[in-house]
């Protein structure tokens, strides 16, 4: 499910991306001294967001220098200055990651995964060890999750619960007592819409391999994802549409002014036009059969 939360280049400058990628780089930062080389792989944009924006929230000063990285040798990166919440970020990162590799082994059943799951179990380990509120917390959503596809769920807001729970859980324990309601909401809303995006971008897929689709399975009537997409175009629009407006108002709530150009451009733009992205390429192939 990793891989929806991110900037939409295109409508940034160049210093605004450099920003955003300084957050990335502390991430990797962090990893690597807590937890050793292999760790820095598992950086995503995802958690350089949640740099971002927890950074923002707690109105914290970022100390950014300029350093060669492994994958720029011949050049400097910019990278913000690792701190405590760079360092809880990166365990919980890597917490993530395995837990969902995990859910992917179970799921797919593929060796390629299994492969990886076994490559970063010592790190995971570590992790766990150094953050071991975080781990109860992604372990207990993620096994409710489980139970609920197992079930094979038809109850909508029941099934998407447990990731948009663990997303709002995830900020609570980084950001403790400091959290309120509003970036709770936030992170709630926005871990409901990473769980839904995956599950529309992935309907075929789930469909060939079996696998439990919130969508598939709540609505009536699959055969393939353009037909599906077509005949409840209506319904999944609302559901999607609904859930990022609500990540909008609850970002529009808080009022935050570090790195906004950052959070604006995820929060406002990005998430919908990766949103009409998925939905566009099931027009498009409706589409293409029809010119044919």
């Amino acid at each position: 499910m990793f891989g929806y939360i991110k900037v939409d280049k295109s409508k940034m400058s160049g210093g605004e991306f450099s920003l955003y990628h300084a957050f990335f780089c502390g991430i990797c930062i962090s990893s690597k001294e807590l937890l050793g080389f292999r760790a820095r792989m598992l950086t995503n944009f995802d958690i350089a967001f949640f740099n971002v924006l927890f950074h923002s929230y707690l109105q914290q000063d970022v100390e950014v220098y300029d350093a060669h990285c492994i994958t720029t040798p011949k050049k400097k990166r910019s990278i913000v200055k690792r701190d405590d919440l760079t360092d809880k970020l990166a365990l919980s990162n890597v917490i993530l990651s395995y837990v969902n590799l995990m859910d992917d082994v179970l799921d797919e059943k593929s060796l390629k995964k299994k492969m990886a799951l076994s490559a970063i179990k010592k790190i995971y380990k570590k992790a766990k060890k150094l953050f071991p509120e975080m781990d109860e917390e992604i372990n207990r959503h993620y096994n409710e999750l489980t139970g609920l596809e197992k079930q094979h769920c038809k109850l909508f807001d029941k099934i998407c619960h447990p990731f948009a729970e663990l997303s709002r859980v995830f900020a609570k324990v980084i950001l403790g007592d400091a959290a309120d309601e509003y970036i709770l909401d936030l992170c709630y809303n926005l871990g409901k819409w990473v769980y839904l995006i995956d599950a529309l971008d992935d309907l075929d897929k789930d469909f060939k391999k079996g696998s439990y689709n919130p969508f598939i399975e709540c609505f009536e009537g699959f055969v393939n994802g353009q037909q599906f997409v077509e005949r409840h175009l209506q319904d999944l629009e609302f559901v999607m549409y609904a859930t990022i407006n609500k990540i909008a108002e609850n970002f529009n709530d808080l009022n935050l002014t570090k790195y906004y150009c950052v959070l604006r451009n995820v929060l406002h733009i990005s998430v919908r036009q990766i949103t009409e992205n998925v939905f566009a390429k099931y027009v498009k192939q409706n589409q293409e059969k029809e010119g044919q």
